[in-house]
Protein backbone atom coordinates (compact mmCIF):
# COMPACT_ATOMS: atom_id res chain seq x y z
CA UNK A 1 0.00 0.00 0.00
CA UNK A 2 3.02 2.16 -0.57
CA UNK A 3 4.07 3.42 -3.99
CA UNK A 4 7.21 2.74 -5.98
CA UNK A 5 8.41 4.12 -9.29
CA UNK A 6 6.73 2.67 -12.36
CA UNK A 7 9.09 0.61 -14.56
CA UNK A 8 10.09 2.17 -17.87
CA UNK A 9 10.80 -1.11 -19.67
CA UNK A 10 8.02 -2.30 -21.93
CA UNK A 11 6.27 -5.65 -22.17
CA UNK A 12 7.50 -6.36 -25.70
CA UNK A 13 11.15 -5.88 -24.77
CA UNK A 14 10.73 -8.23 -21.82
CA UNK A 15 8.73 -10.71 -23.89
CA UNK A 16 11.36 -10.73 -26.65
CA UNK A 17 14.16 -11.26 -24.13
CA UNK A 18 12.37 -14.20 -22.54
CA UNK A 19 11.26 -15.91 -25.76
CA UNK A 20 14.82 -15.75 -27.09
CA UNK A 21 15.58 -18.58 -24.70
CA UNK A 22 12.96 -20.89 -26.25
CA UNK A 23 14.48 -23.69 -28.31
CA UNK A 24 11.27 -25.44 -29.38
CA UNK A 25 10.63 -24.30 -32.95
CA UNK A 26 6.86 -24.69 -32.76
CA UNK A 27 6.55 -22.72 -29.53
CA UNK A 28 8.90 -20.04 -30.82
CA UNK A 29 6.61 -19.55 -33.80
CA UNK A 30 3.46 -19.39 -31.72
CA UNK A 31 5.07 -16.91 -29.33
CA UNK A 32 6.12 -14.69 -32.24
CA UNK A 33 2.55 -14.77 -33.60
CA UNK A 34 1.24 -13.79 -30.15
CA UNK A 35 3.60 -10.83 -29.86
CA UNK A 36 1.06 -8.15 -30.94
CA UNK A 37 -1.37 -9.45 -28.33
CA UNK A 38 1.25 -8.93 -25.61
CA UNK A 39 1.60 -5.28 -26.56
CA UNK A 40 -2.16 -4.80 -26.73
CA UNK A 41 -2.63 -6.41 -23.31
CA UNK A 42 -0.03 -4.09 -21.80
CA UNK A 43 -1.81 -1.01 -23.20
CA UNK A 44 -5.17 -2.25 -21.92
CA UNK A 45 -3.76 -2.98 -18.47
CA UNK A 46 -2.09 0.43 -18.26
CA UNK A 47 -5.35 2.19 -19.14
CA UNK A 48 -7.32 0.08 -16.67
CA UNK A 49 -4.80 0.65 -13.86
CA UNK A 50 -5.03 4.41 -14.35
CA UNK A 51 -8.84 4.29 -14.40
CA UNK A 52 -9.10 1.80 -11.54
CA UNK A 53 -10.94 -0.74 -13.67
CA UNK A 54 -8.62 -3.76 -13.46
CA UNK A 55 -11.62 -5.93 -12.60
CA UNK A 56 -13.06 -5.38 -16.06
CA UNK A 57 -10.12 -7.07 -17.79
CA UNK A 58 -11.33 -10.50 -18.86
CA UNK A 59 -9.52 -13.66 -17.85
CA UNK A 60 -8.17 -15.98 -20.54
CA UNK A 61 -6.69 -19.42 -21.10
CA UNK A 62 -4.62 -18.54 -24.17
CA UNK A 63 -2.70 -15.75 -25.84
CA UNK A 64 -3.39 -16.53 -29.45
CA UNK A 65 -2.21 -20.13 -29.80
CA UNK A 66 -0.02 -19.98 -26.68
CA UNK A 67 -1.53 -21.54 -23.56
CA UNK A 68 -1.55 -19.94 -20.12
CA UNK A 69 0.72 -22.76 -18.93
CA UNK A 70 3.25 -21.96 -21.61
CA UNK A 71 3.20 -18.27 -20.67
CA UNK A 72 3.63 -19.17 -17.00
CA UNK A 73 6.67 -21.26 -17.88
CA UNK A 74 8.02 -18.42 -20.00
CA UNK A 75 8.02 -16.34 -16.83
CA UNK A 76 9.28 -18.96 -14.37
CA UNK A 77 11.97 -20.48 -16.63
CA UNK A 78 13.12 -17.52 -18.67
CA UNK A 79 12.64 -14.56 -16.32
CA UNK A 80 12.40 -15.63 -12.69
CA UNK A 81 14.97 -18.42 -12.85
CA UNK A 82 18.53 -17.50 -11.94
CA UNK A 83 20.89 -16.92 -14.88
CA UNK A 84 18.00 -16.98 -17.37
CA UNK A 85 17.88 -14.46 -20.21
CA UNK A 86 15.28 -12.34 -18.45
CA UNK A 87 16.78 -12.51 -14.97
CA UNK A 88 18.42 -9.09 -15.25
CA UNK A 89 14.98 -7.60 -15.86
CA UNK A 90 13.60 -9.53 -12.90
CA UNK A 91 16.38 -8.22 -10.67
CA UNK A 92 15.89 -4.65 -11.90
CA UNK A 93 12.21 -4.79 -10.98
CA UNK A 94 13.11 -6.17 -7.56
CA UNK A 95 15.43 -3.24 -6.90
CA UNK A 96 12.66 -0.72 -7.52
CA UNK A 97 11.31 -1.19 -3.98
CA UNK A 98 12.21 1.70 -1.67
CA UNK A 99 14.81 0.62 0.89
CA UNK A 100 14.16 -3.00 -0.12
CA UNK A 101 10.78 -2.71 1.64
CA UNK A 102 7.68 -4.61 0.58
CA UNK A 103 5.11 -2.05 -0.69
CA UNK A 104 2.22 -4.21 0.57
CA UNK A 105 3.11 -4.55 4.27
CA UNK A 106 5.67 -1.76 4.56
CA UNK A 107 7.76 -3.92 6.87
CA UNK A 108 9.42 -7.03 5.41
CA UNK A 109 12.11 -7.12 2.71
CA UNK A 110 11.18 -7.87 -0.90
CA UNK A 111 12.01 -11.38 -2.04
CA UNK A 112 9.83 -12.05 -5.10
CA UNK A 113 7.68 -10.45 -7.79
CA UNK A 114 3.90 -10.46 -7.55
CA UNK A 115 1.59 -10.48 -10.55
CA UNK A 116 -1.06 -7.83 -9.85
CA UNK A 117 -3.35 -9.76 -12.18
CA UNK A 118 -2.40 -13.47 -11.83
CA UNK A 119 -0.50 -14.95 -14.75
CA UNK A 120 -2.61 -18.11 -14.81
CA UNK A 121 -5.74 -16.06 -15.51
CA UNK A 122 -4.13 -13.25 -17.48
CA UNK A 123 -1.35 -15.00 -19.44
CA UNK A 124 -0.78 -12.05 -21.77
CA UNK A 125 0.52 -10.14 -18.73
CA UNK A 126 2.83 -12.90 -17.46
CA UNK A 127 6.06 -11.00 -18.25
CA UNK A 128 4.65 -7.46 -18.41
CA UNK A 129 6.71 -5.25 -16.04
CA UNK A 130 3.84 -2.98 -14.97
CA UNK A 131 1.99 -6.11 -13.81
CA UNK A 132 4.99 -7.26 -11.74
CA UNK A 133 5.46 -5.67 -8.32
CA UNK A 134 8.33 -6.50 -5.93
CA UNK A 135 7.08 -7.71 -2.57
CA UNK A 136 7.82 -10.13 0.27
CA UNK A 137 6.87 -13.80 0.00
CA UNK A 138 4.38 -13.59 2.87
CA UNK A 139 2.40 -10.84 1.14
CA UNK A 140 2.64 -12.64 -2.20
CA UNK A 141 1.17 -15.75 -0.58
CA UNK A 142 -1.50 -13.77 1.29
CA UNK A 143 -2.63 -12.02 -1.87
CA UNK A 144 -3.28 -15.31 -3.62
CA UNK A 145 -4.06 -15.83 -7.30
CA UNK A 146 -7.67 -14.70 -7.53
CA UNK A 147 -8.62 -12.23 -10.24
CA UNK A 148 -10.85 -9.35 -9.04
CA UNK A 149 -14.47 -9.31 -10.18
CA UNK A 150 -15.48 -6.06 -8.47
CA UNK A 151 -13.78 -2.69 -8.10
CA UNK A 152 -13.53 -3.06 -4.32
CA UNK A 153 -11.65 -6.37 -4.75
CA UNK A 154 -8.87 -4.85 -6.83
CA UNK A 155 -5.42 -5.11 -5.31
CA UNK A 156 -3.67 -1.78 -4.92
CA UNK A 157 -0.99 -1.48 -7.58
CA UNK A 158 2.14 0.10 -6.13
CA UNK A 159 2.92 1.68 -9.51
CA UNK A 160 -0.45 3.40 -9.89
CA UNK A 161 -2.39 3.73 -6.62
CA UNK A 162 -0.82 6.45 -4.49
CA UNK A 163 -2.43 6.79 -1.06
CA UNK A 164 0.79 7.71 0.71
CA UNK A 165 -0.17 11.34 1.36
CA UNK A 166 -3.30 10.48 3.37
CA UNK A 167 -3.18 8.98 6.81
CA UNK A 168 -5.28 5.83 7.08
CA UNK A 169 -3.39 3.58 9.54
CA UNK A 170 -4.10 4.05 13.25
CA UNK A 171 -3.53 2.20 16.50
CA UNK A 172 -4.82 2.10 20.07
CA UNK A 173 -2.97 1.08 23.20
CA UNK A 174 -4.43 -1.88 25.06
CA UNK A 175 -3.97 -1.51 28.81
CA UNK A 176 -2.44 -4.56 30.41
CA UNK A 177 0.74 -6.18 31.65
CA UNK A 178 2.50 -6.04 29.28
CA UNK A 179 0.86 -3.27 27.23
CA UNK A 180 -0.22 -4.08 23.69
CA UNK A 181 -1.56 -2.30 20.62
CA UNK A 182 -4.26 -2.93 18.07
CA UNK A 183 -4.02 -1.55 14.54
CA UNK A 184 -6.86 -0.62 12.21
CA UNK A 185 -7.75 1.25 9.03
CA UNK A 186 -9.60 4.56 9.35
CA UNK A 187 -9.88 6.12 5.87
CA UNK A 188 -10.06 9.93 5.53
CA UNK A 189 -13.39 11.47 4.58
CA UNK A 190 -11.99 12.53 1.22
CA UNK A 191 -11.71 8.92 0.02
CA UNK A 192 -14.42 7.32 -2.07
CA UNK A 193 -16.00 4.09 -0.88
CA UNK A 194 -14.15 1.90 -3.37
CA UNK A 195 -10.72 3.12 -2.30
CA UNK A 196 -11.62 2.64 1.37
CA UNK A 197 -12.85 -0.90 0.68
CA UNK A 198 -9.73 -1.79 -1.31
CA UNK A 199 -7.43 -0.68 1.50
CA UNK A 200 -9.50 -2.43 4.17
CA UNK A 201 -9.67 -5.62 2.11
CA UNK A 202 -5.92 -5.66 1.53
CA UNK A 203 -5.23 -4.90 5.21
CA UNK A 204 -7.33 -7.90 6.23
CA UNK A 205 -6.13 -10.27 3.51
CA UNK A 206 -2.50 -9.71 4.52
CA UNK A 207 -3.32 -9.94 8.24
CA UNK A 208 -1.41 -6.71 8.82
CA UNK A 209 -3.08 -6.02 12.17
CA UNK A 210 -1.47 -9.17 13.56
CA UNK A 211 1.92 -8.41 11.99
CA UNK A 212 2.02 -4.88 13.34
CA UNK A 213 0.76 -5.90 16.79
CA UNK A 214 3.60 -8.40 17.15
CA UNK A 215 6.14 -5.74 16.19
CA UNK A 216 4.53 -3.26 18.57
CA UNK A 217 4.87 -5.69 21.47
CA UNK A 218 8.60 -5.91 20.84
CA UNK A 219 8.90 -2.15 20.52
CA UNK A 220 7.11 -1.61 23.82
CA UNK A 221 9.73 -3.78 25.48
CA UNK A 222 12.61 -2.02 23.71
CA UNK A 223 11.55 1.46 24.87
CA UNK A 224 10.56 0.56 28.44
CA UNK A 225 13.88 1.49 30.08
CA UNK A 226 14.26 4.75 28.16
CA UNK A 227 10.71 5.82 29.01
CA UNK A 228 11.19 4.89 32.67
CA UNK A 229 14.21 7.19 32.89
CA UNK A 230 12.28 10.01 31.19
CA UNK A 231 9.34 9.51 33.54
CA UNK A 232 11.59 9.68 36.61
CA UNK A 233 12.98 13.04 35.52
CA UNK A 234 10.11 14.67 33.61
CA UNK A 235 6.96 12.73 34.50
CA UNK A 236 3.94 12.17 32.29
CA UNK A 237 4.59 15.23 30.15
CA UNK A 238 8.15 14.16 29.44
CA UNK A 239 7.10 10.70 28.29
CA UNK A 240 4.33 12.13 26.15
CA UNK A 241 6.71 14.62 24.55
CA UNK A 242 9.23 11.88 23.77
CA UNK A 243 6.60 9.64 22.20
CA UNK A 244 5.18 12.49 20.15
CA UNK A 245 8.66 13.36 18.92
CA UNK A 246 9.14 9.74 17.84
CA UNK A 247 5.76 9.84 16.07
CA UNK A 248 6.62 13.01 14.15
CA UNK A 249 10.02 11.63 13.18
CA UNK A 250 8.42 8.47 11.78
CA UNK A 251 5.82 10.40 9.78
CA UNK A 252 8.56 12.29 7.97
CA UNK A 253 9.63 8.96 6.50
CA UNK A 254 6.24 7.28 6.09
CA UNK A 255 2.89 8.65 7.27
CA UNK A 256 1.34 5.20 7.52
CA UNK A 257 4.13 3.19 9.07
CA UNK A 258 3.14 0.95 11.97
CA UNK A 259 5.78 2.74 14.07
CA UNK A 260 4.13 6.14 13.47
CA UNK A 261 0.72 4.74 14.36
CA UNK A 262 2.11 3.09 17.49
CA UNK A 263 3.91 6.14 18.86
CA UNK A 264 0.96 8.42 18.16
CA UNK A 265 -1.39 6.04 19.99
CA UNK A 266 1.01 5.74 22.93
CA UNK A 267 1.47 9.50 23.17
CA UNK A 268 -2.28 10.12 23.64
CA UNK A 269 -2.72 7.30 26.17
CA UNK A 270 -2.64 8.82 29.66
CA UNK A 271 -2.43 5.33 31.14
CA UNK A 272 0.63 4.49 29.11
CA UNK A 273 2.38 7.82 29.73
CA UNK A 274 1.63 7.64 33.46
CA UNK A 275 3.57 4.42 33.87
CA UNK A 276 1.76 1.77 31.85
CA UNK A 277 4.88 1.50 29.73
CA UNK A 278 6.70 -0.09 32.68
CA UNK A 279 4.34 -3.04 33.16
Amino acid sequence: MWTIEKPIMGALDTFDTCRAGITNVGLRGRLLAARPLIGAAEAAFDAAAVAGTDHLIKTATHVGEVTSGEMERLYTRHMARGKSRGRDIYDELMMAATNDMCPFCGHRSVSTLDHTLPKALHPALAVTPINLVPCCKDCNHGKGTVSPTEAAEQWLNAYYDDISADRWLYAEVVEGAPPAAVFFVDPPDTWDGVTASRVQNQFERLDLAKLYASQAARQFQNTRRALREIHESAGHEGVQEDLNRRYLSCTEVMVNSWEAALYQAASVSNWYCDGGFAL
